[in-house]
């Protein structure tokens, strides 16, 4: 099984990206080939391809999947070789810190007929202005439904019987070995909906935390693990909320999920807000229009797409491909 993820995500406070945690902090350093070039140069197509041969021969793939377009990849990690593959370019723009010591460029970006290209420059920018705008429009759906919902937690914590909880988390669920945390997303809207890629990672010990309280639950549960290897995944609405959280040294997975009839009443100190059902609706239906939203930019990302395939020197980049690959050994 390959085990996938969001680097980054649309969120209710824009895209997030948290690349930094592609490769866990307690595994020693990969050395990193960051892929440059427009749309519709390769960058996807060469990952894919890494992926592929690398689980053809036996060996541990992550998928970091695009947000923004879930079928394409963002970057590719092979454990077992210390390699990671990462798409370089906007809204991530990366770059080397030390090139040739941590990571180096693979330059895409070869281009056929630029004068050619240069006369399709209007056409263009009206795409990219058109995504741009119904980005905005997404990000404010979500940005809304971000605040009822981190308000919905918040009411719910102070009906919360916090130190009942912590004690519980504490007897319940030991901690990792110190440590530092792993941070992504494992679920984001999408074109093609809300994904949530947990079940890739085929964890057997889920704890599931139902309801508004869940997320009390996750809240405090990360607060308890800081300083131990735990990874941490964040809701996509209230990124500073954590949506999982994974205990690797015990193998327990901790989960807040949606549900209208919690099972956690007892750690109640006073009933629930009659607040937290109508927030939790709209905030539904606001990310499913953010959905919609999405997919229109899927729909002008296309566009660009197909503007660009014409003038990209394939020869070129199929060489650009075939030197890595090569120089991987995959």
């Amino acid at each position: 099984m390959v085990k996938k993820y969001f680097p980054g995500a649309n969120t209710g406070r824009g895209f997030q990206g948290r690349f930094r945690g592609i490769v866990p902090p307690w595994e020693a350093p990969h050395y990193t080939y960051i892929l440059k070039g427009g749309p519709g140069v390769g960058k996807n197509t060469l990952m894919k391809k890494v992926s592929c041969l690398a689980r053809a021969n036996g060996l541990e793939t992550e998928e970091f999947r695009c947000a923004s377009d879930p079928e394409s990849l963002d970057a590719v990690r092979i454990p077992q070789r210390g390699i990671v593959l990462l798409d370089g370019t906007a809204p991530h723009t990366l770059d080397p810190t030390v090139p040739g010591i941590e990571a180096e460029i693979v330059n895409l970006g070869h281009f056929l007929h630029r004068e050619a290209f240069a006369r399709r420059r209007g056409e263009l920018m009206l795409l990219f202005e058109e995504n741009r705008a119904h980005y905005r429009a997404a990000y404010a759906c979500l940005e809304a439904a971000g605040a009822l919902r981190r308000a919905a937690v918040e009411d719910a914590a102070n009906s919360a019987d916090l130190p009942m909880i912590r004690a519980f988390l504490r007897e319940g669920f030991p901690l990792s070995a110190p440590g530092a945390q792993r941070t992504l997303f494992l679920c984001s809207p999408t074109p093609a909906g809300v994904i949530d890629f947990r079940e890739t990672l085929g964890v057997e010990n889920t704890v599931f935390l139902p309801g508004i309280l869940g997320a009390v639950f996750l809240r405090e549960a990360v607060l308890l693990a800081r300083g131990t290897k735990a990874e941490v995944f964040l809701d996509f609405l209230t990124p500073d909320l954590p949506q999982y959280l994974y205990l690797p040294d015990s193998g327990t997975m901790l989960c807040a999920v949606d549900d209208a009839h919690s099972t956690l009443n007892e750690f109640l100190l006073s009933p629930l807000s009659d607040f937290i059902p109508p927030a939790l609706h709209e905030a539904d239906v606001l990310t499913a229009h953010a959905v919609e939203e999405l997919r229109l930019c899927k729909r002008t990302h296309d566009a660009i797409e197909a503007l660009y395939r014409p003038f990209v020197d394939y020869d070129r980049v199929d060489r650009e491909t075939e030197a890595l690959l090569e120089k991987l050994a995959l």
